[in-house]
């Protein structure tokens, strides 16, 4: 499979990358600042802005499908997950690309979600600290909805830079309290090569 992604040289973008290569995929990825990705007979790659249309559209052309990482960082614009996402669902409708998954928190919440203790009082905190971003990751979806193609957003709880361990994907959780990058990177290949969860928003959760 032809995968383009996006923020590929981000924490969990990297080892979606490295992941989506070792399963034998052709990697295009979309960087925005110094690559810091390893070189691989499978992988190009590409400067780009995640909120302009040309650079999108550059990245994604003649791919089977896009990943999109973009997340808030320091310095980040306030709606920059969901510009981004209008503007890659303006390019990819206009090459007929129809797969795209995307990453966000749990505090995006969905009808008949299972919401545990921990999830309430940790996007609470977030909710107080920056409602911007958790706005912005409502929107994100809300996009995706309006638009015409296969998507799934994955939910995650809290990101961590631990080893992986054993997860289930369900629509509606319960979370797992943290989330590794590398379950995150599986979770992403898996939706993608099963072509589950079209149209959802599942959460990772335990076995």
């Amino acid at each position: 499979m032809n995968i383009a992604v996006i923020a590929a040289n981000g924490r969990s973008g990297k080892i979606f990358v490295e992941r989506a290569l070792a399963a034998g995929h052709s990697v295009r990825a979309g960087i925005y600042n110094t690559n810091t990705l390893r070189q691989h007979p499978n992988l190009s790659i590409m400067t780009c802005d995640a909120t302009k249309e040309s650079d999108l559209t550059n990245l994604i052309n003649g791919q089977d499908a896009v990943i999109s990482f973009i997340g808030h960082v320091k310095g980040s614009q306030p709606h920059v997950q969901a510009d981004a996402m209008r503007t890659l669902v303006s390019a990819m409708t206009r090459q007929h690309i129809m797969r795209v998954v995307s990453l966000t928190g749990t505090g995006v919440r969905l009808p008949k979600d299972r919401i545990t203790f921990v999830d309430r009082i940790l996007n609470l905190s977030i909710q107080l600290v920056d409602p911007i971003r958790v706005q912005d990751g409502k929107d994100h979806v809300d996009v995706l909805k309006r638009s015409n193609l296969e998507w799934t957003v994955l939910r995650v709880l809290k990101l961590q830079n631990t080893k992986p361990s054993p997860f289930r994907l369900r629509e509606n959780g319960p979370t797992k309290w943290y989330v590794s990058r590398e379950d995150v990177a599986s979770a992403t290949l898996e939706v993608l090569e099963q072509d589950s969860f079209i149209r959802q928003a599942p959460i990772i959760s335990k076995l």
